[in-house]
């Protein structure tokens, strides 16, 4: 279900109606002290408006930093990964190592696994 309404409200009314406080009194006075020329409370908004400004731009560099840094890492681990040869997956490298532990076991507790196959240079030796 969709409904639309559209309202024609001022922003005094909105404000009042979503409850914010009236700042206007507030921004009269600091017009006031402003035009009485208040050198130092414009340089201490200044400088309370360049400080917080700049820790803004400070985490937001920091935040553009860490997702580009994750994609890269993220990118290099795909690349890494297609440009192995099918076989060559962790699961197969798994699959080995289990092979080559249950095999060295095996010989350990004297059990035989299948035929046990010579090349020609070891057989003439015995």
């Amino acid at each position: 279900m969709k409904i639309h309404l559209e309202v024609e409200i001022s922003p005094e009314e909105m404000r009042r109606l979503v409850g914010l406080p009236d700042a206007q009194p507030l921004w009269d006075a600091v017009y006031k002290r402003i035009g009485e020329g208040d050198t130092e409370m414009v340089q201490q908004m200044a400088k309370t408006a360049f400080t917080e400004g700049m820790k803004t731009l400070d985490l937001s560099a920091r935040v553009l930093k860490s997702l580009s840094g994750l994609a890269t890492n993220r990118k290099s681990a795909d690349k890494t990964t297609a440009d192995k040869p099918s076989s060559e997956t962790n699961s197969d490298k798994n699959t080995e190592k289990t092979a080559a532990a249950n095999t060295t076991s095996n010989k350990a507790e004297g059990v035989k696994s299948g035929p046990v196959r010579r090349s020609a240079s070891s057989k003439n030796k015995s």
